[in-house]
């Protein structure tokens, strides 16, 4: 007797679970077809913000005379970027560096001692950085380096680069769906792949000796995203 009890809650059982897959299979909607689409988008901007970096710099041996030279010509360009209301979080000054200069032929030989020291500037506008280089020339800089270009406020170009990546996308999905009979449905997914800015070159003439704002082109920088984008076919 005992037997059959547990045979009989052993067939109901197994038609409760029965039952609750066939139930569970009743939930889960027919896969659907999608396609997927790559998409970019690029804005064109003129860049605002340009970085400079400027090196003060000595050899000799008397190294205490080198170090205030260099700083004087530093604390010059600080004052410097005050004139010209450079934010002091836009600019940066390292501190001294001290460097033994070498003879090598015909033998190694100690000459003397190289003193440096950088500073940094990320200056607004393309009028600004004209002023910020000729000055820096009357202080005394003889070594300046472009440090780049770029926007001071990129987010609004990447939002726009984004929407336009992703009207791109839908443009191809549409002709991929077209040339397939197939109806483009809805977007189920969407995914930044990232984007880029390449730094444009700038570029700079000499202008009888002068340096001026019209002497220099900023450029031209191409804000890009990419998306990857899911579309449902009908």
């Amino acid at each position: 007797m005992a037997i059959r009890r547990i045979t009989g809650t052993f067939f109901l059982l197994t038609l409760l679970a029965g039952g609750l897959t066939a139930c569970g299979a009743g939930t889960h909607p027919a896969p659907r077809d999608t396609l997927d689409v790559s998409g970019t988008g690029e804005v064109k901007a003129t860049p605002d913000r340009f970085r400079v970096r400027a090196v003060s710099s000595r050899t000799g041996d008397d190294i205490n005379a080198m170090k205030q030279e260099v700083d004087a010509e530093i604390s010059a360009a600080i004052k410097l970027a005050g004139e010209l209301n450079i934010p002091d979080n836009q600019v940066s000054a390292t501190g001294i560096s001290i460097q033994p200069e070498w003879q090598w032929q015909p033998e190694r030989k100690l000459i003397g001692h190289r003193v440096a020291r950088d500073i940094d500037f990320a200056v607004d506008g393309i009028d600004d950085y004209a002023a910020l280089l000729e000055a820096l020339t009357e202080i005394g800089f003889t070594e300046l380096n472009q440090a780049g270009a770029e926007l001071a406020d990129p987010a609004a170009l990447e939002e726009e680069a984004l929407r336009k990546a992703v009207e791109d996308a839908r443009r191809k999905a549409q002709i991929l769906a077209d040339a397939a009979g197939r109806k483009l449905g809805q977007v189920i997914l969407v995914q930044e792949q990232g984007g880029s800015m390449p730094q444009p070159m700038m570029m700079a003439m000499d202008m009888a000796g002068k340096r001026e704002s019209s002497a220099y082109a900023a450029g031209e920088m191409t804000v890009r995203q990419q998306v990857q984008v899911r579309f449902t076919l009908d």
